[in-house]
């Protein structure tokens, strides 16, 4: 079969497996009170640390207006907190609660057991070769990213 073939093959592949897997992580959620998008803002903090809320969106190329409703549930639930930010004051900086970090790590705790299942299918080279496939997509298709402060509908 032609590269070509084969490589648009993978794209096509691309949007299902995606649906699945956020059913699964929303699967995993159940019960903790947090959502998928919620979940994404958790992972942000937990690997950079305390970040103001556009700048979470420009992680997520999310609109920060749904990084603001997504931190504000949080906020109310005792996962993150708020911080004085010495680069701006009106845009605080938010951060994983103790308690935010304990629910986090209980949530990828949960989503180890799955990933550890589907590895299990896989050679360290066919996982090897699968990230490389998709950094080298993102970085071929990069000049069509979305600015990330006016990030665009696909719809």
């Amino acid at each position: 079969m032609k590269k070509s073939v084969e490589l648009y093959e993978i794209i096509r592949l691309i949007r299902p497996v995606h649906r699945r897997l956020a059913r699964a992580v929303e699967a995993k959620l159940e019960g903790t009170g947090v959502t998928v998008g919620m979940r994404a803002v958790m992972e942000v903090l937990e690997e950079a640390g305390a970040l103001s809320v556009p700048d979470i969106g420009r992680v997520l190329f999310l609109a920060r207006q749904q990084v603001q409703l997504m931190v504000n549930a949080l906020e109310e639930h005792g996962l993150v907190e708020r911080k004085p930010n010495p680069a701006h004051k009106r845009s605080p900086l938010f951060a994983l609660t103790d308690r935010g970090q304990g629910v986090f790590g209980e949530i990828r705790a949960k989503e180890n057991d799955e990933i550890d299942a589907v590895c299990e299918l896989f050679s360290e080279g066919d996982l090897s070769s699968a990230q490389k496939v998709l950094c080298a997509m993102l970085d071929h298709f990069a000049a069509f990213e979305d600015d990330p402060d006016r990030p665009k509908s696909l719809e």
